[in-house]
C-alpha cells in the first residue's frame, strides 16, 4: 500500500476513533505494520510469528474547540497554547472572536449551528461549552453530541445545566451520552478565577488524554502531510525509553527525500543523528542511542537512559 493511500485511511479511521497499531521492531520483517479497529484490519501486515511486536492505541493530540469567546475562553486559549493544543474558538460576535483576540486560534465568527455543522477536518476535538445564554448551550452541547469526540464539558450554574440536559432527554438524547458530558466542568480545585476556571479544565483534559499507558499522541499536522506527500520519506519513530532521555513513545518524525524535516524524536544531538541515520539507512532498521555517562560523549548529551528508534522507509 502506497503511504499516501495508508496514511489518508488513518487519519480516516482516527475521526471515527481510536485505532491500533501494531508493528514489527525485530526479526526479518522489522518496520512493518497493521491497523485495526477493535479487531478489524484496516491496513497493513504484521507476520506476528516473525518478531517481537509493539502494541500501540493511537489518538491524534489534543484539538480544542471553544463554543463562545468571552473571559473564561480569553484564559483558556492561552494556556491551551502554551500546551501546543490546536484551538478552534466559536463565536458569532465579532468582538468576542478575531485574530486580535484569540492570536494563537483560528476564529470562527459564524452562529454556532452553522459552524459545528461545516466540515472543519477535526478528528474527535475536546470541546467546552462556554456561552453566554442557556439557549446557545443548549444549541451546542446537542450539535456535539452528534460529533464524534473525545470530551465536553459545559460551563453553568446547577440549575441551567439540570435544565439544558433535561431539555436534549426529552429530544431523545440517552442517558450515556449525557452522562459522557462534564459538568460541572474542570477538576474541583476551589477555582474561582477565570484563569483558575481555564485551569481546572484543561486539567481535566489532559487527565483524559493521558489516560491509557499504551495510548500514543499523534501530531495531526505530520500526518496530513504524509497522506499528501509525493515525496519518498524515511519515518523515524520512538519504540522504547529508559531513564531521562526527552521524549516517549510514539514520538516521530519524518525526514523527505529533499532533506526537509516535520514532527520530533526529542530534539538535541540524538535528534540530530537520528536525521542524519535517516538520510544513510538502505532498508527498515532499529538503532538504540545510549545516553548513558559512558557512551553520551560520542553524541555530545549527558542524561542517563537510552532511547531505541525505529526506521521505516516509505
Amino acid at each position: 500500500m502506497n503511504s499516501d493511500t495508508y496514511f489518508s485511511l488513518l487519519l480516516q479511521a482516527l475521526k471515527n476513533g481510536d485505532v491500533k497499531r501494531k508493528t514489527l521492531i525485530s526479526g526479518p520483517h522489522v518496520g512493518s505494520e497493521a491497523l485495526y479497529s477493535g479487531f478489524r484490519l484496516l491496513a497493513g501486515d504484521c507476520r506476528e510469528e516473525s518478531g517481537e511486536i509493539l502494541e500501540e492505541m493511537l489518538q491524534t493530540d489534543v484539538e480544542l474547540v471553544v463554543c463562545g469567546g468571552g473571559h473564561i475562553a480569553l484564559e483558556l486559549v492561552a494556556f491551551a497554547s502554551r500546551l501546543g493544543y490546536r484551538v478552534t474558538v466559536i463565536d458569532e460576535r465579532e468582538q468576542y472572536c478575531n485574530p486580535k483576540r484569540f492570536p494563537s486560534a483560528t476564529c470562527l465568527c459564524l452562529p454556532f449551528e452553522q459552524a459545528l455543522e461545516a466540515e472543519h477536518g477535526w478528528i474527535r476535538p475536546y470541546f467546552v461549552i462556554a456561552t453566554r445564554g442557556h439557549s446557545f448551550d443548549q444549541l451546542c452541547l446537542e450539535k456535539i453530541l452528534s460529533l464524534n469526540h473525545r470530551y465536553v464539558g459545559m460551563i453553568g450554574s446547577k440549575a441551567k445545566v439540570a435544565t439544558t440536559l433535561g431539555n436534549l432527554k426529552a429530544r431523545g438524547f440517552s442517558q450515556a451520552q449525557l452522562d459522557s458530558v462534564h459538568t460541572p466542568i474542570g477538576l474541583s480545585i476551589n477555582a474561582v478565577t477565570a484563569g483558575e476556571i481555564a485551569v481546572s479544565i484543561l486539567a481535566q483534559i489532559i487527565q483524559t488524554a493521558r489516560t491509557g499507558a499504551s495510548v500514543v499522541h499523534l501530531d495531526r499536522n505530520l500526518l496530513v502531510h504524509l497522506a499528501n506527500t509525493t515525496q519518498k520519506f524515511c519515518l523515524v519513530r520512538v519504540i522504547a525509553k529508559r531513564g531521562s532521555a526527552p521524549c516517549d513513545v510514539g514520538f516521530q518524525l519524518a525526514v523527505f527525500e529533499d532533506g526537509t524535516v516535520e514532527g520530533t524524536v526529542g530534539g538535541g544531538a540524538v535528534e540530530a543523528k537520528a536525521i542524519e541515520d535517516a538520510g544513510t539507512i538502505s532498508s527498515n532498521t532499529v538503532i538504540e542511542y545510549d545516553l548513558s555517562n559512558s557512551k553520551a560523549s560520542e553524541l555530545g548529551m549527558i542524561c542517563g537512559g537510552s532511547v531505541r528508534l525505529l526506521f521505516q522507509l516509505w
